[in-house]
């Protein structure tokens, strides 16, 4: 009998069934971490877009607005004479990722204090699927963590 080299048709289907059935049970727990990430990535973006707006009206001596509606977040600049400069646009619609707050938007003056928030604080929410993460800012202008 002569030495056989190789494999067989039958071994060859089993190992990629078997690979599939993995891939398969490992797909939801890889999506489940991928939302997870992104709405991660999403509040690390909206606090660096606030640290943002704010050192922009601290270097500038100017008023700065951190506009947020569902699905983007505009930072303006005021100009002396009535003028507004927009500054940056982070629109999130792409990654899915949908935007909520109490406050639509957060001015800051020229101190970087949130004068629009009074005393109060404001609560944006980043969420995609069954996954969610908040930011709060302080009437101070400061991030707190949660």
């Amino acid at each position: 009998m002569a030495k056989r080299a190789g494999f067989t048709l039958i071994e060859i289907v089993i190992v990629f069934v078997l690979m599939g059935i993995l891939v398969l049970i490992g797909m939801p727990r890889m999506m489940n971490t991928l939302e997870h990430n992104e709405v991660r990535g999403a509040r690390t973006k909206v606090v660096a877009l606030f640290n943002r707006a704010r050192s922009h009206a601290i270097e500038r001596n100017r008023h700065v607005t951190l506009w947020i509606n569902p699905a983007m977040v505009v930072i303006t600049e005021s100009i002396p004479g009535g003028g507004v400069d927009t500054i940056m646009v982070q629109d999130f619609a792409p990654a899915g990722i949908g935007l909520t707050t109490t406050a639509a938007s957060i001015q800051i003056d020229s101190r970087g204090i949130a004068t629009s928030l009074g005393s109060l604080a404001a609560t944006i929410v980043m969420s995609k699927g069954s996954h969610a993460d908040t930011v709060l800012i302080s009437g101070f202008g400061r991030v707190v963590n949660q």
